[in-house]
């Protein structure tokens, strides 16, 4: 019953809900796992066996090893919450070695320029939303979340008319550049549009006016792989891994592309002094991309 509390009382710090979802599930899992309900009487041992069976999982190709190494980092904030509240004596999760998931892209991941162009081609045939969304996608490195709950009243312009996307985020607003003929794609959808649109209506939707759903365009995108003859399927996350490495490669520094992908990183909190005024000098402007 104490455990009860004890973990209802760690959650209760948690502001995010999908957080306190995920602390919970992991934690129960844990507790299920090593069949003690008295943080107390948890061993070194029982902490060593857990992650052992959850590389075993891995292994296994059972669970991902991001999904293990958020397992690992999640049960450790934990126990370190149990020893500040002394409930324990020591974070036993210190003496094992962390579930490191890899950060670096693997190169099929990556859309070759050719492959970009022949995707690009084929979705110009598509219907107007489909192609616009792809291309708003790929070209400001929207996630596909951001992309499908997308709003009119969203877009900004600065005092050049630069076309830029606000997002608000708890440590600041986040500006995203939108290139002059992508925004002139999204001009031409909506102006085709039957319905009647406000600035608060959400830019993609489907035939009922609905938001369009973030399932539809991963068909859409597994759709085109296949009419352009590319050897693999990419999904919208890869057109935001196009979209980091081209901009890299061509000269892009990793501030301009954080910024742009709204990648979190606590040491670089001068990018939240990004304003819709510095998008002259930003992410997309070295990606040297022009619709046919």
């Amino acid at each position: 019953m104490e455990s009860i509390y004890i973990i209802n009382d760690f959650l209760h710090r948690l502001k995010n809900p999908k957080s306190k979802k995920d602390y919970k599930r992991d934690i129960i899992c844990f507790l299920d796992f090593v069949q003690k309900d008295n943080f107390e009487h948890i061993t070194l041992q029982d902490c060593k066996d857990y992650i052992d069976y959850v590389i075993t999982l891995v292994n296994e190709n059972k669970l991902a090893l991001t999904t293990a190494e958020k397992f690992y980092s999640q049960l450790y904030s934990f126990f370190n919450y149990l020893v500040q509240r002394e409930y324990i004596d020591y974070n036993h999760f210190k003496n094992i070695r962390k579930i490191k998931a890899t950060r670096k892209i693997s190169k099929d991941r990556i859309i070759s320029w050719e492959d970009l162009d022949k995707l690009i081609t084929v979705l110009r045939g598509y219907n107007p939303r489909d192609y616009a969304i792809s291309l708003l996608i790929f070209t400001s490195g929207l996630t596909l979340k951001e992309a499908v709950e997308l709003k009119w009243n969203q877009f900004v312009l600065d005092s050049r008319n630069n076309v830029g996307i606000k997002f608000s985020t708890p440590k600041g607003d986040r500006f995203v550049k939108v290139k002059n003929d992508v925004w002139q794609l999204l001009l031409d959808y909506k102006s085709n549009l039957d319905y009647a649109i406000s600035k608060d209506s959400y830019v993609f939707l489907n035939k009922k006016g609905s938001k369009i759903s973030d399932r539809w365009i991963r068909i859409i995108l597994e759709k085109a792989c296949k009419d352009a003859g590319l050897s693999r399927t990419y999904s919208p996350r890869d057109l935001r891994h196009a979209l980091a490495a081209h901009a890299l490669k061509r000269g892009a520094s990793s501030e301009q592309v954080k910024d742009q992908l709204g990648w979190s990183n606590s040491s670089l909190a001068e990018r939240y002094l990004y304003t819709i005024q510095e998008l002259d000098n930003n992410a997309i402007d070295f990606i040297n991309f022009k619709l046919k």
